[in-house]
This record gives structure tokens, sequence and C-alpha cells, in this order.
């Protein structure tokens, strides 16, 4: 039995559904889809991979009017990956209905001129597009004309924290008349943004799903040791134990990811790479063949930690461990969708112990292990908090206690710097003798 009937859907999308094996709704889903097909507004905040998307494409499609040939929604996305992966799923959702419904994506990359050309002649019904070019489409060049649109959508909003991205939001949302239905998608939706959201949404309704643990629970942890040993050796004795079905391996820079993919391919590994600098056209490329299984490896930094759903990745391993533990959840959010199950391993060292420790304070039960013989066992985590060390109490006291300040002539920081390493250097020189001189009565007392 399909549980989506329930919703009294058109028959095109339980087809859609039916074919892409989709029987019963997500919690997301259950909550969100009749409430926003009785067109209320909503701010939704759910973990990746809760099936977010269709709980807001799905009412989108029941509601839209394939015969009303002008913009009905605007679907806001932070990035272009996230944009693509949208386009996809409303397609997917489309393929079966009768008549041609227009749905256009809005990203950089694209042949603008020929984009301006053809929403002069023609508006499509379902936009969804990145910030910035649909500030050029719909405000600077003024050709995509959504002001009769009826519903907006921000997904992931909470990646969308830079003031001119809230401002050129602002002036997107602005342009809309009258009242549309905002639906607004994220796994956290920061107090900030949420001061911001509530010019548009008055009394509007929140749903937050509040996860049992800290990320899903189709997810085994396991924080892999290499305390004592080379991070590189470490991760490959895990790739020949795991033969993965897809891994994505996370670090943290965009230098790294093509450092770490070289290393790899020198192994022998046929190594996918992701990141923010890649040529819009090189990158789509790359997930096309991920998509087709090209790669069983692919190295990446966090901009496909967020809203890119690429199927089947068995395996998430955190090469390094995110600089925000939010991102935490968002790289192991990867794996383990659509109810599949999945691992992810990170690795960690001696200073990783305190954001290890930070993890399991937020709720995360992660398993300890290290890799011996050529196979994976369980080990212990010994967590001592590390004490500041003498010297960097007395630095930390001293840069405090001389103040900067508020008007500084030319070459002052230079000279408090010097005034402060010297009062350092003085109160080292006391400690080291007063030592000395206690080490020295100890001896004339034991003679």
């Amino acid at each position: 039995m399909n549980d989506f009937k329930k919703y009294n859907l058109k028959p095109y999308l339980n087809q859609a559904l039916d074919h892409i094996h989709f029987k019963t709704p997500t919690k997301v889903q259950e909550l969100v889809i009749p409430i926003a097909i009785a067109g209320e507004s909503l701010m939704v905040e759910s973990a990746t991979g809760s099936g977010k998307t269709h709980a807001f494409l799905i009412p989108i499609l029941q509601k839209l009017d394939e015969n009303n040939q002008e913009v009905q929604v605007v679907i806001i996305s932070p990035t272009r990956e996230l944009a693509i992966q949208l386009y996809k799923v409303c397609a997917e959702l489309t393929k079966f209905c009768n008549k041609k419904i227009e749905v256009v994506k809005v990203i950089g990359g694209m042949d603008r001129e020929s984009e301006i050309k053809k929403y002069e002649k023609k508006q499509p019904q379902i936009v969804i597009g990145t910030i910035g070019r649909l500030i050029d489409l719909v405000i600077d060049t003024n050709v995509l004309k959504i002001h009769h649109a009826k519903t907006v959508v921000i997904d992931e909003a909470d990646m969308i924290f830079e003031k001119k991205e809230l401002l050129d939001v602002d002036k997107i949302m602005g342009k809309v008349q009258g009242k549309p239905q905002f639906l607004i998608f994220s796994a956290t939706i920061p107090q900030s943004l949420r001061h911001f959201l509530n010019k548009y949404l008055d009394n509007v309704k929140t749903i937050t799903i509040q996860e049992k643990n800290f990320t899903a629970a189709n997810i085994e942890h396991l924080m892999l040791q290499c305390k004592t040993r080379n991070k590189e050796e470490v991760l490959l004795e895990l790739l020949h134990i795991i033969n993965p079905y897809l891994t994505i391996i996370f670090v943290n820079t965009k230098e790294e990811v093509d450092r770490l993919a070289l290393f790899l391919s020198k192994q022998g590994f046929k190594i996918g790479k992701l990141h923010g600098a890649m040529d819009d056209r090189i990158r789509r490329q790359m997930l096309k063949r991920i998509d087709s299984l090209e790669y069983q490896y692919v190295v990446a930094s966090d901009i496909a930690a967020r809203g890119i759903d690429i199927k089947g990745v068995s395996h998430i391993i955190n090469f390094d461990l995110p600089n925000d533990i939010e991102f935490y959840i968002h790289r192991t959010g990867r794996t383990a969708r659509y109810n599949n199950t999945g691992y992810a391993y990170s690795l960690y060292a001696y200073e990783d112990d305190e954001y290890v420790k930070n993890l399991q304070s937020k709720g995360l039960k992660p398993k300890f292990v290290k890799i011996k013989n050529n196979e994976i066992v369980e080990t212990k985590f010994n967590y001592t908090k590390k004490q500041k060390s003498f010297t960097k109490i007395i630095e930390e006291q001293i840069h405090s206690t001389t103040k900067m300040p508020k008007k500084v002539k030319p070459g002052y920081r230079k000279k408090r710097l010097e005034a402060i390493n010297k009062k350092i250097k003085k109160v080292k020189k006391e400690y080291i003798s007063k030592i000395y001189r206690k080490k020295a009565q100890i001896e004339r007392g034991q003679k």
C-alpha cells in the first residue's frame, strides 16, 4: 500500500512516487505535506537526509496550475549544486504529467544572453535558482517576472549567512506581490536568520523535528585512532579493509582536496574530486561521473556536505574533522539516506580529543576503533583534559592586562608587542630561577 495516496495527490504524482518506490512518508513529509497543500507558510527544521525536498515539492506540484503560463513558484537555493539537485527531483516528480510543466534552473555557468531571450518570450512556471543569478534576472534585467508567484521556498536556509546574501534574498522576496506562501527549510535555523525571516512570516507555524540522536540513527559512527601514526597510512589501510560502494572522503580545504586526491591516485585508486574552486562545467561533469558510479572514492571539501544528494554513498570518511562541529552532521548526512544504512569514519589524533569529547556531549555515541593486523578492532577513548602550561597562562595574563588604547599612533602595536614579550621573558626567567632556588634548597637539606 502507498501511504502517499491519503493526500489525494494528482494521478501523475502518485505514478511518479510509485516509480521511485516511495511508499511511506518520512516524519517531516507526514507533518509538512498536508499543511503546505492547505497553503500555510512554514518554517521547518529537520535533519539532513530526512526527506525535506519531497516535503515541499509534492505540495508545490499538487497546487500548481498547469494551464497558467506564469511564474507560480520560486525556490531559492544557496548553492548551484543544490539547485541542480532540486531540478532533478522536480523533473522526476513531473515525469508522468501529460501537460508540459515549465521548470527552469537559474544558476551561474549558463548562457546568460540566451536565458534573457528565452524569458522575454516565455515565462517558466517553477523557478529554481541561486541568489546571484536570481538578482540578475529578476532585479537587474527584470526579464524573469516573479511578482505573481504564489509560493516562495528557501532551502537550506542556514547556509545563507552573509549580510549581502540576506539583503539580496530580501530584494527577491520583496519582488513578490501580495501574501505568498513562504516555505523555509533547513537542518537548523539560527536566531539571526529567524529574525530576518519574521519580516515576511507573521505568526508563522514552525515545525521542529527533534532527532533522538545527534545524527540519523541508521549511521554507525566510528572514531578511528591514528594518534601515533601517519594519517595517510591509516587511510590507505582503511580503504583496503572497507571496500565501499561509494565513499566521500572529507577534508577542510580545496588545496587539501587536490593534495589528498593526488596521493591516493598514486596509490592506484581512481579518485573523483569536489571543491568550490572548480570550474562550473568541470564540477557538473564530475557530479555526472560520480552519479554513474565511475568513481568509488571522492575527495571533497564541505561543498559536498550540504544539499547535494549523491546516491549510493555507503561510507563517509572525515580525513580532517570539520572546523565547524555542525558540519559533522551535514557531512555524515550524505550517507544512510532514504532509510539506508551507512558508516562514518573519523580519523582523530591527540589534538582532537577535546573535539571528540564535544561531539559526545552533543549526544553522539561513536565506537572507538583502531586498525590492527589489517582488521578494525574496538579500543577505548582515553580522554585527559589538557591543562594549560604555566607559560601559556602567563602569556594570556600579560596580554589581557596590557590594554590597547582606543586611538593608537603608527608603530604602537609593534611597541606594545615588544613590551609584552619583554614582560613574558622577565616572568619566565623569574619562574625558572624560583625552580632552581627551590631545587638548591632541597639539595642543601639532603646534605
